[in-house]
């Protein structure tokens, strides 16, 4: 091949990339991609000086891996707890922002967070941890039998008094419920390419954040049915400890290994639910998302099987945790962030709009499999 065949052969298939529509790699064809990739591969003896080839190959090669991703095999699955997708909304980072942040829940109640911001990724480290703290207590497998910690919500409003120092009553000895785990366990549980001081920098993050809140909870007085606890006192998820566990000689932290300690009250009552059986199945592909289609879909979808949903957009931006003034923005946002992208990763089927009224346009979600649990 001549360097003028090689040069027209690349421009053919620079034109093609050109054309698919972004964001690309939503759209474009994954076999084809590999075809024009490995055509791109054969030039490279004539056009690797070429400034513009380098930036092609790298922009088709970074595509691949996405889609090879988003379409792999499920190799891990988490057991996500219900009571935490479904009540703690998104609070984004804001300019000028207080706190504690106020809200109001699904049952009209006043809640509050104080102390940080909670996002895609604080799910997925409750995720993680929670799975974690299943294995342990099952011997390295999920536990077969449904086992609450707690008996009815007075042992519940006895330990919040305890634990804040109003109650003069003796609380019996607590199992201290607890997990360890390093980096590389992180990473195998979400398939995220996180380094130490990263995984290290979430889980402080997520274990610092306050909440005062009504939690939903199953008891062993009540087997399967929901109850709320509504807390008086603000509370942390867990405590954390870490250790180095490999340093470079500049100080450069490579490896660590971390120890969680679900010793406050909502740590109790996020291990309770676990035990309970309060849980519903997310696979660790679930974690490419877009940060707002998994909060949605947290909030939204997963504690249930529904086939067909109708949600006001209002009602989807809230869930999500967007702010956008201008409907028809607010209304592109969902479909391109979080109703597309969950059709691509097979988390719901389809959705079409419904109603006349351009600035509340209604959405109906169809779902035909589920992959609710517990």
């Amino acid at each position: 091949m001549t360097t003028k065949q090689a040069q027209e052969k690349f421009n053919e298939i620079k034109e093609y990339y050109d054309l698919i529509p972004s964001p690309k790699y939503r759209h474009a064809d994954l076999n084809t991609l590999k075809e024009k990739f490995e055509q791109l591969q054969n030039l490279k003896v004539d056009l690797v000086k070429d400034t513009s080839y380098r930036k092609l190959v790298n922009a088709i090669s970074q595509i691949i891996a996405k889609l090879e991703k988003r379409h792999k095999k499920r190799e891990w699955w988490n057991l996500s707890e219900r009571g935490t997708n479904r009540v703690i909304p998104a609070i984004s980072k804001n300019n000028g922002q207080s706190w504690p942040v106020e809200y109001e829940d699904i049952w009209g109640n006043t809640c509050h967070i104080s102390n940080g911001h909670w996002g895609a990724k604080n799910h997925i480290v409750m995720d993680v941890i929670g799975n974690m703290f299943l294995l342990k207590e099952g011997g390295d497998c999920l536990p077969k039998n449904a086992e609450p910690i707690f008996n009815d919500l007075f042992e519940i409003q006895s330990l919040e008094k305890h634990l804040n120092g109003s109650s003069e009553s003796v609380i019996p000895v607590r199992r201290r419920h607890s997990i360890r785990f390093t980096d590389e366990h992180f990473r195998q549980y979400t398939d995220l390419r996180m380094n130490s001081n990263e995984i290290k920098a979430l889980l402080l993050e997520t274990s610092r954040i306050e909440f005062k809140l009504t939690f939903p909870v199953r008891l062993k007085s009540t087997g399967a049915k929901e109850n709320t606890h509504r807390m008086n006192y603000y509370s942390r998820f867990f405590e954390l400890g870490h250790e180095d566990l490999s340093v470079k000689r500049n100080g450069v932290v490579l490896s660590r290994r971390y120890t969680v300690v679900f010793s406050t009250l909502l740590g109790e009552l996020f291990a309770n639910n676990l035990l309970a059986k309060f849980n519903d199945r997310i696979d660790n592909r679930f974690y490419q998302l877009p940060n707002s289609a998994q909060i949605f879909y947290r909030k939204a979808l997963i504690h249930n099987d529904i086939k067909r949903i109708p949600f006001n957009l209002a009602t989807i931006a809230n869930y999500a945790g967007l702010a956008d003034s201008n409907p028809w923005n607010l209304s592109t946002t969902v479909e391109i962030n979080i109703l597309k992208p969950l059709i691509e990763y097979g988390y719901i089927d389809s959705y079409e709009k419904e109603g006349e009224n351009p600035k509340a346009p209604k959405t109906i979600i169809h779902r035909f499999g589920s992959k609710k649990i517990g």
